[in-house]
């Protein structure tokens, strides 16, 4: 067995081991500052995933939901009192109780200023209201976390002026 040469052996003084110290910190910080970011950006990324999720369900329910509403909206009167009917009312505000709980909320159209990114205008009619302003819902618009899931379908006032395009259908 050969024994290894001393001579080509480097010693390695203090401040190489301060050098080599230093290197070593520093590559550890970056290490923990890119998965510190990684973590952030997964977390980010789970998030935007729960969201589109949410949103997903949501369009396939909000038809409903509207029809659930629509019916609650007109219960005769003599049903008032009934058991089952009250049953239904508390069935239909768990529903909405779950739906605040996961950040989904009902936005107000009526006598807003017309933003197509919220409403979407079905019929432009002539009305005392300023120009461009939701006179009319037909159906709610429904946003969940600040995102509109769902735009607003709305009737929307129209200049004065434009008394030839009257109850104009878009």
């Amino acid at each position: 067995m050969k024994k290894p040469d001393k001579k080509h052996k480097k010693v390695l003084t203090p401040a190489d081991y301060e050098q080599q110290i230093g290197e070593l910190t520093e590559h550890l910080q970056r290490l923990q500052a890119e998965f510190e970011n990684y973590k952030k950006r997964a977390a980010s990324e789970r998030a935007e995933m729960m969201d589109m999720a949410k949103v997903s369900v949501l369009t396939e329910l909000l038809p409903a939901l509207d029809n659930f509403d629509r019916a609650a909206a007109h219960l005769p009167e003599e049903l008032a009192d009934n058991n089952w009917a009250k049953g239904m009312q508390y069935v239909g505000q768990q529903i909405w109780d779950i739906f605040e709980n996961i950040g989904v909320h009902k936005f107000q159209s009526l006598g807003e200023h017309f933003d197509p990114q919220r409403h979407e205008a079905l019929e432009y009619i002539q009305s005392d209201q300023p120009a461009d302003t939701v006179v009319e819902e037909l159906t709610p618009g429904y946003e969940i976390n600040g995102r509109v899931v769902r735009p607003a379908t709305v009737k929307v006032s129209k200049n004065s002026n434009d008394e030839n395009n009257e109850g104009e259908n878009l």
